[in-house]
């Protein structure tokens, strides 16, 4: 049994629920040797908000436009480099809204985000004022524990764990989160 083979039988064992299909209609995209795909807003506030992250896992770079997330504060998770998101009423966590983005491609990622996040469709910010709603990777239930009380920078982590991360968490586990060959 190949590596992949194991960790997908092994993700089916954990019984976790797919994430449900939001109830709002949303955009199609049209390229010229496929047919229209249903396509959706992503938001992101930690590491998948770099644009080189975010190809790295799903293998093509998106456009994204700055955006918030009102009523959340990014926090460090115990013993990563990443973050996860707590209720905060009043504060707003920065990020990046991505368009266009597949099911197929959310797929990857919920893979890539593992059990300790859960996607959920949510409103967020634009930095124009104007609200949209799209997916956002919430930290799953019963895993707010695992958040320290130290706020999440992205500069931070740019300045001193984006290397170390993309090698060891991104590439180094690329067979974990991606699609087998058909």
């Amino acid at each position: 049994m190949t590596a992949l083979n194991w960790y997908k039988t092994r993700w089916k064992q954990l019984d976790i629920p797919l994430n449900p299909t939001p109830s709002e209609p949303m955009t199609t995209a049209m390229t010229p040797t496929a047919k229209p795909a249903p396509c959706h807003n992503l938001f992101c506030f930690g590491t998948l908000q770099i644009p080189a992250v975010l190809e790295a896992v799903i293998g093509r770079r998106l456009q994204g436009a700055r955006a918030f997330l009102p009523g959340y504060i990014a926090l460090h998770v115990c013993g990563a480099e990443y973050p996860g998101l707590h209720r905060a009423p009043g504060r707003k966590t920065p990020g990046r809204l991505y368009r266009d983005v597949t099911p197929e491609e959310l797929d990857v990622l919920d893979r890539f985000e593992g059990p300790l996040y859960r996607r959920r469709y949510q409103p967020v910010s634009k930095n124009n004022g104007q609200r949209t709603r799209a997916w956002i990777y919430m930290m799953a239930a019963g895993r707010q524990n695992q958040l320290t009380k130290t706020p999440w920078h992205l500069d931070r982590f740019m300045r001193a764990k984006y290397p170390r991360f993309m090698r060891r968490f991104v590439r180094n586990r690329r067979f974990l989160f991606e699609p087998e060959d058909s």
